[in-house]
């Protein structure tokens, strides 16, 4: 983990770097793994401004707050970013909670059963964009849009081996 700090006007002192080292060591027990950490600090007139940018493999989180106070300032962009972090998690919980519905079969000679799932991506992308953000989600199947043809192209892995489908129509 590599922590940066930039003080614009302003000097950043020893005790405001250990205080942000501390919450960053909070801040990766939330996340895992954060690769870089930026903590910029300025002063405008009586405003001091703390920046903080937390960047990792898939994610980035960015605040910045106002105060007059540094430390006071450092510690509200650190609740800021902890609060972000936590509402991704909730977000990717509550996708898996709510992924898959299974329709009551309707009568009893019917034996297959249909899951219906909403796994697709909405932006364009391409087949490797497609195949980086299957391995990210850590799912099987992936429905997109492909970004060279515009036509919605379906990704999905069965072992170690990626199948891609791509209709004619």
């Amino acid at each position: 983990m590599n922590i940066k700090f930039i003080g614009r006007h302003y000097e950043i002192p020893e005790s405001l770097k250990k205080r942000a080292e501390k919450r960053v060591a909070k801040l990766q027990k939330l996340l895992g793994e954060i690769l870089n950490v930026e903590v910029i600090c300025s002063v405008e007139k009586y405003r001091h401004i703390a920046e903080v940018m937390v960047k990792g493999g898939i994610f980035e989180f960015r605040a910045r707050e106002t105060t007059n106070d540094m430390f006071a300032s450092l510690n509200s962009a650190f609740d800021i970013i902890e609060s972000q972090i936590k509402k991704s998690k909730e977000k990717k919980r509550s996708k898996k909670k709510g992924k898959a519905t299974e329709i009551p079969q309707v009568s009893e000679q019917v034996s297959t059963r249909i899951v219906y799932s909403s796994d697709y991506s909405d932006k364009p992308m391409t087949v490797e964009e497609a195949i980086m953000e299957l391995e990210a989600q850590k799912k099987d199947i992936l429905v997109y849009r492909n970004s060279s043809n515009n036509k919605v192209n379906v990704v999905y892995r069965k072992g170690n081996t990626y199948y891609l489908i791509e209709p004619e129509w």
